[in-house]
C-alpha cells in the first residue's frame, strides 16, 4: 500500500504552531508519509490550522489521548474537543497507552482486582463518545508481554465485550499494535499461533519455538480476534523501527530503507518474505523528531530543525523524486503519442487474394480481445500507428517492410508464425 508510511510526532504539546506545520509538511510529503500520530492533550485542542493543514497535505492525523486509565479525565471532558476534531476532519482516535502495564494506571490502583473489567468500564464510554462524533476509536497498543500478559489481557477484553452485549465492539475494529522487535529478527513469530505453539505467560519459549514478542505481534492479535469474535481487524503498527520503546533503543539491525521496503512492499524479496496485508493500514515510525533535552531524541529520525539524522532518508527521498519524475514523463509521453499518432495500435495482417485463413482469425482473437487494435493489411497505413503488431505468417512481410515501420517511428512487435500456427 502506497499510503502506509507514517510517524509518531513529538512527545510534547509544544510543536503545534504554524511554523512547525511549515517545517514538517514538506519533509513528510517528500517521504510520501500519510499518517502522523499526535499526542493529544485532554484540556485543550490542538490548533485547528495545524490539523486541517496536515489533512489538506494528505496526511491523516491519529490523535492519541495517553492519559492514565483511571485518571480524573471523564468522557464528558472530551465531548467538545471530539466534536471540534470531527468537524476539522479527524477520523481516528486512541484512548490510553499500553493499559496492560503498571505505568498506565495511577499509583496503588494496579494491584486491585478485576483489572481488565475496570479497564473496559473506563474505555467503552470513550469509545461511544468517539463514535457519536463519527470518529473511529482505535484500540490502544498493548505492551508485548507487559505487566499483565498482553494476549491474556486482549482475550479477556474481547470475551467481556461479547458477554455484555451492550456494545458492538466488532463492527469496525481497528487496533494499534506494537511492532517493536525486542532484538529478534523481523521474521520472529511470523505465522502467528497457527504456526507456533502459543506460549504460556512469562514462560521461556521452548527450543525451536517462537513467540509473539517481536515485529509480528499483529499476526498473533489477528488470530486471537478472529478466534474470539470472528472479525478481521485493521491495524496500525506503532513504534515502527524500534527494538524497545521503553529503553529508547532503535533496532540497528534493520535500516530505514529496509523498514520502508517492508511497509510499502517495494521489492519482490519483501513481497515474498515480509509482505503486509491490506488490513495493515499504517506503519508509524518512532519517532519523527524530539527536543534536544528529550530522552527520546536519540531514537528520532530528524532533528528539531528538520534535518535527517538517518542516512537512508535522503536516498529514499531521491528515489521518490526520480519515481515521480518518471511518472510525469510517462504521462507527457502518452499524451504526445495520442497527438502524434492517428492510430494507437495497428494489427497488420498478411493479404491473400482468396481471403484470410480461418485458423489465422482464431489465433489473432486473443490480440483483438486484449489490445482492441485497428486491423488492416497495409504497411503504409500501419506507419500511422504508435505500435504495430505484425502478424508475419510464412514470411508474408519482408525485412524491408519491418524496417519501414521502424523508420516511421512505430513500436514494432513481430509475431513470426508458420502455416500451421506454431510460433517460431
Amino acid at each position: 500500500m502506497e499510503k502506509r508510511l507514517g510517524f509518531h510526532y513529538f512527545q510534547d504539546y509544544d510543536h503545534y504552531q504554524m511554523r512547525d506545520l511549515e517545517l514538517w509538511i514538506p519533509e513528510l510529503a517528500s517521504l510520501k508519509a500519510s499518517w502522523l500520530v499526535l499526542k493529544a492533550p485532554s484540556t485543550a485542542a490542538i490548533p485547528e490550522e495545524f490539523i486541517t493543514g496536515l489533512i489538506q497535505a494528505g496526511i491523516q492525523p491519529i490523535l492519541h489521548f495517553d492519559f492514565q486509565v483511571n485518571s480524573a479525565v471523564r468522557p464528558e471532558d472530551l465531548r467538545v474537543l471530539l466534536s471540534s476534531y470531527s468537524r476539522w476532519g479527524i477520523k481516528y482516535v486512541i484512548f490510553f497507552d499500553r493499559p496492560n502495564t503498571k505505568a498506565a494506571w495511577t499509583d496503588g490502583s494496579w494491584s486491585q482486582g478485576d483489572l481488565v473489567e475496570r479497564f473496559l468500564d473506563r474505555y467503552l464510554p470513550f469509545v461511544s463518545l468517539a463514535e457519536q462524533n463519527s470518529i473511529i476509536p482505535v484500540f490502544p497498543p498493548l505492551e508485548p508481554g507487559g505487566d499483565y500478559w498482553d494476549l491474556s489481557f486482549l482475550k479477556k477484553v474481547l470475551q467481556l465485550v461479547q458477554q455484555r452485549r451492550s456494545f458492538d465492539f466488532s463492527s469496525n475494529f481497528h487496533m494499534a499494535v506494537s511492532s517493536q522487535t525486542f532484538d529478534h529478527p523481523l521474521d520472529w513469530g511470523a505465522g502467528g499461533q497457527a504456526h507456533w505453539k502459543t506460549p504460556r505467560p512469562y514462560s521461556k519459549v521452548d527450543l525451536g519455538e517462537e513467540d509473539h514478542i517481536g515485529f509480528n505481534t499483529w499476526q498473533w492479535y489477528a488470530d486471537l480476534v478472529k478466534e474470539v469474535i470472528n472479525v478481521n481487524p485493521k491495524f496500525f503498527l506503532f513504534y515502527y523501527g524500534m527494538s524497545r520503546v521503553a529503553g529508547d533503543k532503535l533496532d540497528t539491525n534493520n535500516s530505514f530503507e529496509q523498514m520502508v521496503d517492508i511497509a510499502l512492499s517495494l521489492s519482490e524479496d519483501t513481497a515474498k518474505a515480509n509482505a503486509l496485508p491490506d488490513t495493515v493500514l499504517g506503519c508509524c515510525f518512532w519517532l519523527l523528531s524530539a527536543a534536544e533535552n528529550d530522552p527520546h531524541g536519540k531514537t528520532s529520525y530528524f532533528d528539531t530543525a528538520g534535518k535527517p539524522k538517518e542516512a537512508g532518508i535522503p536516498a529514499f527521498k531521491q528515489k521518490i523524486e526520480e519515481s515521480n519524475k518518471q511518472k510525469q514523463e510517462y504521462a507527457v509521453s502518452n499524451r504526445l503519442a495520442e497527438w502524434i499518432y492517428p492510430i494507437d495500435h495497428y494489427l497488420l495482417l498478411p493479404s491473400y487474394d482468396w481471403g484470410i485463413p480461418e485458423n489465422t482469425l482464431d489465433r489473432i482473437r486473443p490480440i483483438i480481445r486484449d489490445a482492441r487494435p485497428t486491423i488492416g493489411f497495409s504497411v503504409i497505413e500501419a506507419t500511422n500507428a504508435r505500435k504495430v503488431t505484425v502478424w508475419n505468417e510464412n514470411g508474408a512481410f519482408s525485412e524491408h517492410d519491418i524496417q519501414l515501420l521502424r523508420e516511421a517511428g512505430c513500436l514494432v512487435e513481430e509475431q513470426l508464425v508458420n502455416s500451421i500456427g506454431i510460433t517460431v
